[in-house]
Order: structure tokens, then C-alpha cells, then sequence
């Protein structure tokens, strides 16, 4: 059969159809678009799980060496320590194998530092600084100029676990006891440790010295931010205030980093800064470079003074500290045949004969001052803090704007004033009342008077102002167990 010769029309385009024929064509039933789960694809990507396997097994035998006996040149070596710096450089890529970053961090134990590339394609676990981790790799080189490696750790390795059946990087969360690789380079124990100066002396030209240390305790810490750098990308960046005995500075997370602030506790974590970058006007600023390195909680002596300086300032200046806890034996106090009756003035004068010591008793004192209404009114009823910021609410808990948790709030002790009797007097908000105090002197719980009118609390007000009462105490000085330093009220007896 002969073959057909094309029509003409194949060699026109199709007449599109008019617009009375378009209008007689019934309509396309529109399809509602599929609803999404609320995240975007960044927040995915974050909690993607990474590829890296959990349970990987060494296709050979590894020498387990500390950093400091590692060589440059081939070899299966394993070794464990912390990270004391990081951070990601992308290198965005079409190939489907190729590397999408890198994560170039220091790795330290007690010995030694060294330099790691980790090259990833998936999104890695959420790394920070403290974190143990225990590497596996084949090869070992020398520093190069340039680039990432410091003096503090001269050597480095390059590991891509995702490609690399050699190679491992394992992150140790429950494992981690809090005593593997804490003590710094150099560190002798009952030596002072090299380099170590003050923020003040830091701040006022001690940055100069190379291989400067600071150590500091963290005193709050602020929310996250979206800040977006030159080049139109988006950075989260976190601060955090760091004070020691001396100074306050403020320290600048950029990037990954800012996750290592979701493991540190205000007035417990102390940080040690090893050549820390520095910007100094009218605050002193704090950041990471490429040598700086950071110790989190390090094992020696002045870091446990520095906690016990850090935590006995914050009970000073807490806005409602928390009532002690297994300081005092009130039932036994109760329950005591030998009941002693304490006024001001002897309670003062025993305190400061006697300033190591613990005691309990009973207070007759007088009402001079109630702030009930006034507090309620500035919604500010029940009060804490958290992040080392206060919070004030008419609220049971209220959410914490720097970390986002939930906190429960107490009642706030500045609703009571001064209290008086014939030897002496006490300064108003400064006395820690327990839960149990509180109920007895307003005759309701914390939700109840969160709930209560302030017609009512007038009337409660008025009620109690110039009330002679009872109070169960219990005195340990700041110095003492505890470091209390504060008169805790345990029980009121109208």
C-alpha cells in the first residue's frame, strides 16, 4: 500500500475555538488544593532524620588513641572528645552523590585538639557545643594554610559517613555521664591554669594576649532571631549574657551554633573561652572565630567556685526564689517539746554571732504592709524566672519568651511588706514564704486568688493590715548549706 501524503491542514496550527463555543462548554470542576501539614520545607529539612547510620559496624580493627598521639599518614584510628567549636559551610550541588555541605568543628579531649571536616548530603543531628562524640576514620593529614585549623589544633581529618564505609562520626546523648573530656588544655590539677585572666582584664586589653582564657557563667539567656546578611540569606542568632566575678559580656551565637544554648542552665553552665573573638564599645561583645575554643561545665576548681559565686548572686537577686528544699526539718521543729520564740533583734544578733549556723522557730511580728491590689492591678500576682528573665503574671504559668517552655509561677513575695515587732523589722519582698504559708495567710490556694475579684482582694487586704501573726521560720546564712541567706517563712499562725 502506497504511503499517504500529508493534508494540508497538518501544516496549519489549530484555530482556537470562539468564545460562544468557550462560554457553551460546561466549566472544569475545580479541585480545592490538597491541604498542607503546617511546616515549611526548612523546618522539614531540621527534623528530617539524618542518614548517617546508628549502628554501624567497623568493617575492620581501630586503634583507639587519644588526639594528642595521633600522626599525619593512613590508618584505622578511633578516638572520643568534645565539640568546642563548629560551624556549616554549604556547598549547594545538582549531583545527586555530591556533598550539599560541610561542618568543619574542633574536637578535643583531655590531651589534645584536632580539626574535622564532616561532609554530609542529608541534613546532620542537631550538633552543639559540649557535645561527645567518638570519630572513626582512615586518615590523618597535616594543617594547611589557610584554612580552618588553628594552632590549638594543628592536625585534621576529612570524614563523609554517607559515602564512606571507612568512616563514622557517632553523637553520644545518653551515654554521656558529664565527666569525659572536661579538663582543658594544659590543666594540672592544683595548678592555676595558664592563661586564665578576668572579663574586666580581658575587657580592658587582656584580648591582646594570644591564647587569652576567660572564664565566665551564663546569666540569661535571649530568645531567637531571624537576621538576614548581606548576601540575602537568613542567619538564626541567639545572645546570651556571661558575667564573672568581676564583669558582664555578651555572647553571639550565629547559625548551627545557637542549638547549644537549649542544654545550658542560667547561673550553672560555665563556659571557658580559649581566643574567643571580642567587639568592645560600649558592652563588651563575645563570638566564636576559626581558633577560638569553647569549654562548656570544664572539670576544674575555680569553675565549681564560679557556679557556687553565679548561683548565691542569682538567689540574692532572684525575683521569687524557689523555697528550700531538705534545708530545714520543720515537723521535727513542730513536733519539738522546747518551742523557742524568736524576735527580730535576737534573730539578728544570733545570725551574725553565728553566721554557719541553721536554726528554726517561731516569729510574733506585725503587718505593716500589704500590696495585694496594687500587684494585681500591674498583673502582676504570681511571678518567676526563667532564662534569667523575670516573668510576672495574674496567671498559675505563663510561657517563657526566650526558650518558649511553659513555667510555673508563685505567688510574688512583694505583696507582703514589712514586718515589725518591738526589737527590729524586715524589709518587704525580701522574705521567701513557702506555698503552705501562703494558703494559711490569704485562706486560698494560687489559682483561687488568681480567680478572686479586686473588690475581695481589697477586702483581704484590709483584713490582714496590722495583723499580729505567728510564723514557723527557718534562718541559714548565705554561706552556709543552702547558701540561702534569706528568712524562710514555713507556716502563719494568725
Amino acid at each position: 500500500m502506497a504511503p499517504q501524503s500529508p493534508s494540508i491542514q497538518s501544516f496549519f496550527q489549530p484555530a482556537a475555538p470562539s468564545k460562544a463555543a468557550h462560554e457553551a462548554r460546561p466549566a472544569a470542576v475545580q479541585q480545592p488544593p490538597e491541604p498542607g501539614d503546617g511546616f515549611t520545607e526548612a523546618e522539614k529539612q531540621v527534623h528530617r532524620p539524618s542518614t548517617i547510620e546508628k549502628t554501624w559496624n567497623p568493617p575492620q580493627e581501630y586503634d583507639d588513641v587519644d588526639i594528642s598521639d595521633l600522626i599525619p599518614g593512613p590508618g584505622c584510628r578511633t578516638f572520643m572528645g568534645r565539640i568546642v567549636n563548629f560551624f556549616d559551610q554549604q556547598t549547594p550541588s545538582k549531583r545527586p552523590r555530591a556533598a550539599k555541605g560541610c561542618v568543619k568543628m574542633i574536637i578535643k579531649d583531655d590531651t589534645g585538639a584536632l580539626t574535622i571536616r564532616l561532609w554530609y548530603a542529608n541534613p546532620l543531628p542537631a550538633l552543639r557545643l559540649g557535645h561527645l562524640v567518638t570519630i572513626w576514620t582512615s586518615h590523618i593529614s597535616n594543617s594547611e594554610h589557610g584554612t580552618f585549623t588553628s594552632s590549638t589544633a594543628p592536625l585534621f581529618t576529612s570524614i563523609f559517613p554517607e559515602r564512606d564505609r571507612g568512616c563514622h562520626l557517632m553523637l553520644h546523648e545518653a551515654s554521656d555521664d558529664g565527666n569525659l573530656c572536661k579538663a582543658p588544655l594544659g590543666y594540672r590539677p592544683g595548678r592555676p591554669l595558664r592563661d586564665l585572666i578576668t572579663l574586666k582584664n580581658f575587657i580592658d586589653g587582656g584580648y591582646d594576649i594570644v591564647g587569652s582564657r576567660i572564664l565566665v557563667a551564663v546569666k540569661w539567656i535571649g530568645g531567637r532571631k531571624k537576621v538576614t546578611n548581606k548576601k540575602g540569606l537568613e542567619n538564626d542568632v541567639v545572645s546570651v549574657g556571661v558575667f564573672d566575678h568581676t564583669a558582664e559580656a555578651t555572647f553571639t551565637l550565629w547559625g548551627p551554633t545557637t542549638v547549644s544554648v537549649t542544654a545550658w542552665k542560667t547561673s550553672q553552665t560555665i563556659l571557658l573561652f580559649t581566643s574567643p573573638g571580642w567587639r568592645i564599645d560600649r558592652k563588651a561583645w563575645i563570638s566564636l572565630n576559626a581558633s577560638t575554643c569553647v569549654d562548656v561545665d570544664p572539670s576544674i576548681e575555680d569553675a565549681e567556685w564560679l557556679r557556687g559565686f553565679a548561683q548565691r548572686i542569682t538567689r540574692r537577686e532572684h525575683t521569687n526564689p524557689e523555697f528550700p528544699q531538705d534545708i530545714f526539718d520543720f515537723e521535727a521543729a513542730l513536733m519539738s517539746p522546747q518551742r523557742v520564740l524568736w524576735t527580730l533583734g535576737d534573730l539578728d544578733e544570733f545570725a551574725r554571732a553565728a553566721p554557719g549556723e541553721r536554726f528554726m522557730g517561731y516569729l510574733s511580728a506585725i503587718i505593716m504592709e500589704l500590696n495585694i491590689v496594687k500587684y494585681e492591678r500591674r498583673n502582676m500576682l504570681l511571678c518567676n524566672e526563667c532564662c534569667g528573665v523575670p516573668l510576672f503574671a495574674n496567671l498559675v504559668s505563663t510561657k517563657c519568651k526566650q526558650c518558649e517552655k511553659q513555667v510555673a509561677l508563685r505567688i510574688n513575695p512583694r505583696l507582703l511588706g514589712p514586718l515589725i515587732d518591738e526589737t527590729g523589722t524586715t524589709t518587704g519582698g525580701k522574705l521567701i514564704v513557702s506555698t503552705r504559708a501562703w494558703e494559711q495567710l490569704l485562706g486560698r490556694t494560687t489559682s483561687e486568688l488568681v480567680a478572686t475579684s479586686t473588690e475581695e482582694l481589697r477586702t483581704i487586704e484590709q483584713r490582714l493590715l496590722f495583723l499580729r501573726v505567728n510564723l514557723v521560720f527557718g534562718w541559714a546564712a548565705e554561706e552556709a548549706e543552702g547558701n540561702v541567706g534569706r528568712l524562710c517563712i514555713w507556716e502563719v499562725h494568725a
